[in-house]
């Protein structure tokens, strides 16, 4: 792919700006919430490990082209967007990685949640998918936990086939994609555990690790899913298991989404620049944006945990890379 380089640096009182949820909300109107830590947190670990300030909220950044290229670049219009909630809330120590889904005139925000501080024992026990919306991107309503209750992020929703159905990360042992339906209701958290309730979610794996060099660890959602002709085209994480992660794509069947037709069989963007090899976490890029302009796929990603950047590919290009799909888990018991 394409590299455009770093369109968001932290700026106003923020100490990293990154994992961009991306939008186009015009014909030259293009939105970014972007996960951002205000300055003042310690760094306690190699890999995801801070202290309690390492409290993520979502800001929100505007721009008119899709590669923030001057002078369309993008500028930060809230550094608050949505903020966390309460001491004692499912969100209080972060708002994180957001994901943006448009369904009838609501745009809606999928988020990690973090009920307990990064520098807490049982940290990982407070992680859930929780949702916001939007109309207007000035103005967002909260609406609670959506996931199951159990340790699990990097949810989004999307529309295929007259249905609206819910893509996340299952992180129980095994770091592994999951595909779930989701309630006629999307506000009501009520109607989201009652989902969870009434299913077995280890019959809900889309994608497990992979038995190669470069997603052995585990398989995240990164955007959420584009329709194109072929198919519903995923942009995601793929995770190695020396904690190197890379972007990779798969291309689902829109009438059966449980349904994998094609992958690549290499990451489109592994870690090779600078701002992507060093930062608060070494080696990453990570999606959690894409969209289809004119023609080429743009992905929007966190590099290092630190800044924003974009690539893009032309989708003749991106069609090529995909391969018929074939299933290679990595050896061992599952979940």
């Amino acid at each position: 792919m394409e590299r455009h380089g770093i369109i968001v640096n932290p700026a106003a009182g923020l100490g990293a700006t990154f994992n961009p949820a991306a939008a186009k909300t015009g014909d030259k109107s293009y939105v970014l919430l972007v996960r951002s830590i205000p300055e003042g947190y310690l760094k306690i670990g190699a890999v995801n490990e801070f202290d309690d300030k390492y409290n993520s909220r979502l800001s929100l950044w505007e721009g008119a082209s899709p590669d923030g290229a001057p002078p369309d670049h993008f500028i930060l219009v809230d550094p608050a967007a949505i903020e966390p909630g309460p001491e004692g809330t499912y969100d209080h120590y972060g708002v994180e990685d957001p994901r943006i889904t448009k369904i009838g005139d609501t745009w809606y925000i999928c988020y990690t949640a973090l009920a307990k501080g990064l520098g807490q024992p049982d940290a990982g026990e407070g992680v859930r998918i929780a949702l916001a919306s939007t109309r207007d991107f000035r103005t967002f309503t909260k609406h609670g936990v959506i996931g199951p209750d159990s340790r699990s992020k990097a949810g989004t929703l999307f529309e295929s086939g007259g249905r609206v159905h819910f893509l996340w990360k299952d992180e129980n042992g095994v770091e592994r994609t999951m595909l779930s339906p989701a309630p006629a209701d999307l506000e009501d958290p009520q109607a989201w555990k009652k989902l969870w309730a009434d299913k077995d979610i280890q019959h809900h794996e889309l994608l497990g690790p992979q038995d190669n060099s470069y997603e052995s660890r585990g398989i995240e959602p990164g955007a959420p899913p584009i329709e194109i002709d072929e198919g519903l085209l995923v942009v995601y994480s793929s995770i190695s298991a020396d904690f190197k992660w890379t972007i990779s794509l798969l291309l689902l069947d829109k009438n059966d989404p449980d349904k994998i037709i094609a992958k690549t069989d290499a990451p489109v963007l592994v870690p090779e620049e600078v701002y992507e090899l060093k930062g608060d976490v070494n080696n990453v890029v990570f999606p959690c944006g894409a969209l289809i302009d004119k023609g080429r796929l743009y992905v929007y990603y966190g590099a290092a945990d630190t800044v924003c950047a974009v690539a893009s590919e032309s989708m003749d290009v991106i069609r090529k890379a995909l391969k018929p799909f074939q299933d290679r888990p990595v050896p061992g018991p599952r979940p």
